[in-house]
């Protein structure tokens, strides 16, 4: 009871100075900040109570503010034991390693643990932006874990950390945007104390050879050290048939991509899949074959992968189809999936609409390869000889 009695007394002692207060404790000038307003003088009560040999605590998520006059925790929640679960965090050394737990910042705290990493050439999405490789490209995928250490609240967002991935030939690649894992929106939260998210980001990086290096650090200069991974044995190569069979390490991505019938490819805004290709003589689009020929139908089913609605029609995607003889076919127009509709609409984000493309066969040609790309994306080709 003596100490708050005492705590009272000394701030009523502050409240009644005229100018400039200063704290004296047990007789002594106290280097503590002391702000005036509205007649009213308030301290620093962490600072205060630290001078007095105790302690306080403040638990935003229960809005409480503990005072202890031994500076033991008391019935301060402990968030050494809400930490604890979590790892035991280091200073970053010389390689940081998968699933330990490092502590970066310095000014601001805030523990960091890598979680996985994985190379993909498939979209990556945030809520203000679709990642999408080019075809010489591919994404870097990194999962992690992020923990408020303070007793305070700190707010972490895309620009919290800063990630750089260093390629083959030095040169680097930093990320954009931080993920929530759950929600896939960007990421912006006031980390309550001991709060942990698990977020995601990714960098663009060539589609040729291993990433070896990946730096993870504050954003601000001399705010602690660098935290320093070697990705080459602890990345998830690419799968096949998108991995380069001539790379053991599965980490290049072709540019060209053998592909099968009713399978789904990610392209840039869509992902498609080629359900069935077939000959038809008969009139599309108002129009027969000429001389003789036929038309090569392809059906697609595409689905938009953008946050946004996505125009789909005629040159949304560059199909390209080749007959025996190297010949390049006249690519006609887009239909709908079963009438001879031309096809050109907005389709909405997460919806899918299927389609046909359709080229024009000469008398006696025979197609052999079909190449179906989105703009600058990767081409995925398929065998279609009959």
């Amino acid at each position: 009871m003596m100490r708050y009695l005492f705590l009272v007394v000394l701030l009523f002692v502050v409240s009644a100075a005229v100018a400039a207060p200063t704290v004296v404790v047990n007789g002594k000038p106290a280097a503590i900040i002391v702000l005036t307003a509205e007649g009213k003088t308030f301290v620093d009560v962490f600072a205060l109570m630290q001078l007095l040999g105790g302690k306080a605590t403040y638990d935003a998520a229960a809005g409480k503010l503990y005072l202890s006059s031994t500076g033991s925790a008391g019935d301060v929640p402990a968030a050494s034991n809400k930490l604890a679960n979590f790892g035991t965090p280091q200073l970053p050394g010389d390689n940081g390693q998968i699933g330990q737990v490092y502590k970066l910042r310095s000014g601001s705290p805030l523990y960091f643990r890598l979680n996985s990493a994985e190379y993909t050439v498939s979209q990556v999405p945030f809520s203000k932006a679709l990642v999408v490789p080019e075809a010489d490209e591919k994404l870097l995928v990194l999962h992690f874990s992020v923990q408020n250490p303070q007793n305070v609240e700190v707010m972490f967002r895309f620009d919290s950390l800063k990630f750089t991935a260093v390629d083959a030939m030095n040169v680097n690649h930093e990320a954009k945007s931080i993920g929530d894992e759950q929600t896939q929106e960007d990421l912006q939260i006031h980390l309550k104390p001991a709060q942990r998210i698990e977020a995601y980001t990714c960098l663009v990086v060539p589609a040729k050879g291993v990433i070896p290096k990946l730096m993870v650090m504050s954003p601000l200069a001399n705010d602690g050290p660098i935290l320093r991974y070697d990705l080459r044995d602890i990345v998830t190569p690419l799968p096949a048939p998108l991995a380069d069979p001539a790379d053991p390490s599965g980490a290049t991505a072709l540019e060209v991509v053998p592909a099968q019938l009713n399978a789904p490819y990610s392209f840039r805004y869509y992902d498609a899949t080629i359900e069935k290709y077939e000959t038809v003589t008969t009139a599309l689009d108002a129009a027969a074959p000429p001389n003789g020929g036929s038309y090569f139908v392809v059906t697609v089913l595409c689905k938009n992968k953008a946050a946004n609605e996505s125009v789909l029609r005629f040159d949304t995607f560059v199909p390209t189809l080749t007959d025996a003889d190297g010949l390049q076919l006249k690519y006609r127009n887009l239909l709908a999936g079963t009438t001879n509709t031309v096809f050109s609409q907005r389709v909405a984000s997460g919806a899918e609409a299927r389609v046909r493309f359709y080229f024009t066969v000469p008398k006696d040609s025979k197609p052999k390869k079909l190449g179906l790309r989105e703009a600058t994306s990767r081409t995925y080709q398929f065998e279609v000889a009959q």
